[in-house]
């Protein structure tokens, strides 16, 4: 793998998904004015950078075996993360950079970075809650798990990077490419009544490819509109209507010339969603409607009628967090195809044993079905992809700021009829060791 350095001057944030139609954006609990934050909680105005420092610091070995052409490969490590979030009530703010750098990965000389910075901003006044985020991440190959959506490196917090199944990557895993992703995502929201509000949102996506023939590249424009009825205390209802543009280039590297070099399709639905607190530990939600699918090029990517659909389950204690996730729809194509259907079952658990211990998994199953068709007796459905990928972390604290960690991620994914060259197909495993120093987390207000 070429060395590769980036300077990113970019700011984002962890964005919401990207499979098939967004979720509609939920009434704020609580939000209702007069000096209430949206959680409900009333409380006094404070400087706008007051706020929460945390910064950690790791070095790792990795050893990989079948994921570079089946080779056994290793590397040494260096990353970070350092996060800041704001205690101000009207405009909260939220900020996230992970990055580091690996020397000999996949075998080769040189150096090889990593990026992923987010950003998050948002208002509240009177009626209205505006927000704005952004996230960016330079990487080697497809974001699997922890902030920096890469395996073998140490994953402290709980906010993963947007993984295969989210976010402008989207499906399927890759290798070989450095790759680009952005997502940028602006929200407003009304209050109608003291239950009901009308919101709005847009977002722009991209993946783009920074070595020739890497993959293709692929961008998405969303809007959506929102009504939300807040029904009770643990039970929140809304009715959503979501438009997208997907456009793909670079498609002559798979195709013939005879083809044309850009395709685009769009997507229109409707979606109702539920949402309910059954206990303070406990929460559901679910998704679901109609979604039409059109393109600029119908004999490649035939119009239809599908569906979308997102369910997910969230269970947390003061020890213990679980998540299960499903989703179906439609999201770009991970830079293999020109657009797919997928399906996405994920679940994670976390648990602090003692003091001194903790431990965390995650798996994930993902199955896509290309949007793109050719006229090959008859037409078929083209670039079906089945995966799956985990990973299992324990970590021991030595002292109040020094842990170690160990993990191990596999990836498994089975491919059919694939044109790009940057699938993944096949069996790999990732172990990875090292040591973080955590110092405790820094008020600003405090100097």
């Amino acid at each position: 793998m070429k060395r590769r350095i980036s300077i990113s001057i970019v700011f984002l944030v962890l964005t919401g998904h990207a499979l098939g139609q967004a979720a509609p954006t939920a009434a704020l609990p609580g939000f209702d004015g007069a000096g209430v934050t949206p959680a409900g909680q009333a409380g006094p105005a404070l400087p706008w950078v007051d706020g929460t420092l945390h910064y950690a610091l790791s070095a790792s070995e990795i050893v990989s075996k079948g994921y570079y052409r089946g080779d056994v490969t290793t590397s040494e490590g260096i990353s970070g993360n350092v996060g800041y979030s704001s205690m101000s009530q009207t405009h909260p703010t939220s900020l996230l950079f992970a990055g580091g750098v690996f020397f000999g990965r996949g075998g080769q000389s040189g150096a090889t970075t990593f990026q992923n910075v987010a950003v998050s901003q948002g208002l509240i006044k009177g009626l209205w809650a505006f927000s704005v985020t952004d996230s960016f991440s330079f990487l080697p190959l497809s974001p699997v798990t922890g902030v920096a959506g890469v395996p073998g490196v140490s994953t402290p917090g709980d906010l993963p990077t947007p993984g295969p199944a989210d976010g402008p990557a989207g499906g399927i895993l890759t290798y070989s490419g450095n790759r680009i992703s952005n997502a940028l995502t602006g929200s407003v929201q009304r209050r109608l009544t003291g239950r009901t509000s009308f919101s709005g949102s847009g977002s722009w996506m991209l993946l783009h490819f920074l070595d020739e023939h890497a993959g293709m590249d692929n961008s998405m424009k969303t809007g959506q509109l929102a009504l939300n009825h807040i029904i009770d205390a643990r039970n929140t209802v809304s009715l959503a209507a979501t438009y997208a543009i997907n456009d793909t280039s670079n498609i002559l590297q798979v195709l013939p010339d005879s083809y044309p070099a850009t395709l685009s399709y769009q997507t229109k639905g409707l979606s109702l969603s539920y949402s309910r607190q059954w206990t303070r530990s406990l929460s559901t939600s679910l998704s679901a409607g109609p979604m039409w699918v059109q393109s600029s090029a119908a004999p490649l990517i035939p119009n239809r009628l599908n569906y979308s659909l997102n369910a997910s389950l969230g269970y947390r204690r003061p020890m213990t967090g679980y998540n299960l996730r499903f989703a179906h729809g439609i999201s770009g194509g991970s830079g293999v195809q020109p657009g797919v259907i997928s399906d996405t079952l994920s679940g994670s658990v976390s648990r602090t044993f003692a003091r001194e211990w903790s431990g965390s998994a995650s798996l994930s199953y993902i199955r896509t079905s290309g949007l793109l068709q050719t006229p090959s007796e008859g037409f078929s459905t083209n670039g079906i992809t089945n995966g799956e990928y985990g990973t299992v972390q324990v970590t021991h604290g030595f002292t109040r700021t020094i842990s170690g960690y160990a993990s191990y991620t596999a990836q498994h994914q089975s491919v059919h009829q694939i044109f790009a060259t940057n699938a993944f197909n096949g069996l790999s495993h990732t172990f990875g060791f090292g040591i973080s120093w955590t110092p405790r987390s820094t008020r600003l207000g405090d100097f």
